[in-house]
């Protein structure tokens, strides 16, 4: 009897255990099981949350200007935040704000921005091999938005990339803008945007060294002449080492708002009393149409227009008796007021989106101009020296 009553009891004890190793089993699977769903959740909740950083968070950048003899680094947030810039040569936090900028002495870094997907990463070459010039963009990014995919050094951006001056229409220009450095002249439609010159943190008129190549910047409408041609003057001396010398200044137009007689010939006079100087080309935008002149062995381009409207070209309401009846000009034409000034020195002219790579080869310059919309070269322009 004892037997049968321990073999029972054993038994029982054996089922109790059995029961006990379920439970515990069963526990562990409901853990883990709660465990994974949790990290499912939260893995899938902070992808979300990236993604809506990636999308969200910035409003642009970053961008680099070419300052001095460094870089300023700029960008945006949408929300009033403090924000980092990570990498090198060094990493950097900023203060509480919409818009961010940092000096960095170096024309060589490699910067991310933490939860944006841009990595921007530059090293400027020794000399300067090419260079874009786009103008007018007017916060159209159609054509800006395609400059990765084409090999330069750096870009000139001759003006007007707003409509009204607003920081709203900066952010829009701005918005997938190529990860290359940038020098900046401010347009007639930036001239009254105060905050314009906080963001590029520079004045008017300004002048930039960039390894080999010099560049005079001066702004010259709403009579901002004598400050401008001061300026040049005053500071020539500081591309008398550069190989290439560029200016940007309007100085020769066909398109509808025409040259200003009185700055032309300011023009004219600051680049014959200083000879010694290597000048290559003046450039600018302002008018929306591409134009070249050549006066002695000088060019002077209108960069056409990067986005905005294409100009009238058949207007006497703003033309005068400028009118030209084609989309293409070609060859000296006739002067017959002060905003026809130097129509003698008149080349081509083109009503088309156009965007002008000068490239440097030897002893010799290749300004090529291509048409935005087909991507072919409209017409190409020799220089040696």
């Amino acid at each position: 009897m004892n037997m049968i009553l321990s073999e029972q009891t054993g038994q029982q004890q054996k089922h109790k255990n059995r029961k006990i190793t379920c439970v515990v089993i069963g526990l562990v699977i409901v853990c883990l099981a709660t465990f994974v769903s949790v990290f499912v959740i939260s893995m899938t909740h902070q992808t979300k949350q990236v993604m809506s950083s990636k999308k969200s968070d910035f409003c642009y950048g970053p961008i680099a200007f070419m300052h001095e003899q460094g870089t300023r680094i700029h960008w945006c947030t949408n929300e009033k935040v403090e924000s980092q810039l990570v990498g090198y040569p060094s990493s950097t936090n900023t203060t509480k704000s919409h818009y961010h900028s940092t000096f960095v002495n170096s024309t060589n870094f490699n910067y991310s921005l933490p939860g944006s997907d841009v990595q921007y990463t530059y090293y400027l070459p020794e000399v300067i091999k090419k260079f874009v010039i786009m103008t007018d963009t007017h916060t159209n990014t159609k054509y800006t938005s395609k400059l990765n995919e084409i090999d330069f050094d750096f870009m000139f951006h001759n003006g007007d990339m707003t409509n009204d001056g607003t920081m709203q229409e900066l952010a829009t220009g701005l918005a997938n803008w190529p990860t290359k450095p940038m020098i900046f002249a401010t347009g007639n439609h930036e001239y009254h945007f105060t905050n314009f010159q906080q963001v590029t943190q520079r004045p008017l008129h300004y002048y930039q060294q960039i390894r080999n190549i010099g560049v005079f910047v001066v702004y010259t409408l709403n009579n901002e002449d004598k400050d401008a041609f001061n300026f040049l003057n005053d500071n020539a001396h500081l591309a008398e080492d550069s190989e290439h010398v560029f200016i940007h200044n309007p100085t020769y137009a066909t398109g509808g708002h025409g040259a200003i007689s009185k700055l032309s010939k300011k023009m004219e006079k600051f680049i014959d009393t200083h000879q010694n100087l290597n000048f290559r080309a003046v450039f600018s935008g302002h008018n929306h149409v591409f134009t070249a002149f050549k006066r002695s062995d000088l060019f002077y381009f209108v960069n056409g227009v990067g986005g905005g409207n294409l100009n009238d070209v058949y207007s006497k309401k703003k033309m005068g008796p400028r009118v030209w009846k084609t989309e293409e000009l070609h060859g000296p034409l006739e002067e017959v007021n002060d905003q026809s000034y130097g129509y003698q020195h008149h080349l081509d002219s083109y009503s088309k989106y156009t965007r002008t790579k000068v490239q440097f080869e030897g002893n010799r310059i290749t300004y090529r101009i291509r048409d935005l919309d087909s991507n072919e070269v409209v017409q190409t322009y020799e220089q040696t020296f």
